[in-house]
């Protein structure tokens, strides 16, 4: 009977460390899928937005005003680089492509990064920093993409993340 008790708790605590290992081994997974998106970074001062890859490998974006549909494309920002992106240069690229749509100073806020990891996934970086998977979808008919060719995106600068001053 002692060995028949011993048994079932052997095999019950051998089904907990093994549920315990996939856990654990499901949440690395995940730690390391998203320690590429965790390097990618933008934000808003009064007259640009920044945009940063922190990583050893480039990365696709393009900002986003989803309310609208709207996006600029910024094609593949190399590694350990950033863009300043002035918000005139924003509002010019836009009017040159789309005359009759205009963006204000309070949609700015809410501009988003979207881009993709070297795997292919897609995550997205709100302007209050969040970051989350996302859906990479080209542009459907309808939606205005603004593919900009302009000096900033041109010549990026080295980025504090990966320890540029």
């Amino acid at each position: 009977m002692i060995t028949v008790i011993a048994a079932l708790a052997g095999l019950i605590l051998g089904v907990r460390a093994e549920q315990r290992a996939d856990r654990e081994e499901k949440r690395a997974a995940e730690l390391s899928q998203k320690a590429f998106a965790e390097q990618v970074d933008f934000y808003r001062t009064p007259s640009a937005v920044v945009v940063m890859n922190g990583n050893p490998r480039p990365a696709k974006m393009r900002l986003l005003l989803s309310g609208r549909h709207l996006w600029w494309d910024l094609r593949s920002l190399e590694p350990c680089k950033q863009i300043k992106i002035p918000t005139d240069s924003l509002r010019a690229s836009l009017r040159i492509q789309l005359p009759s749509v205009q963006i204000t100073d309070e949609e700015l806020p809410s501009l988003w990064l979207e881009f993709q990891d070297p795997e292919g996934r897609s995550w997205v970086r709100t302007g209050g920093g969040a970051l989350a998977p996302s859906t990479w979808k080209p542009a459907p008919l309808g939606v205005h993409m603004v593919d900009l060719r302009e000096t900033w995106n041109k010549a990026p600068e080295n980025s504090p993340i990966c320890g540029a001053p």
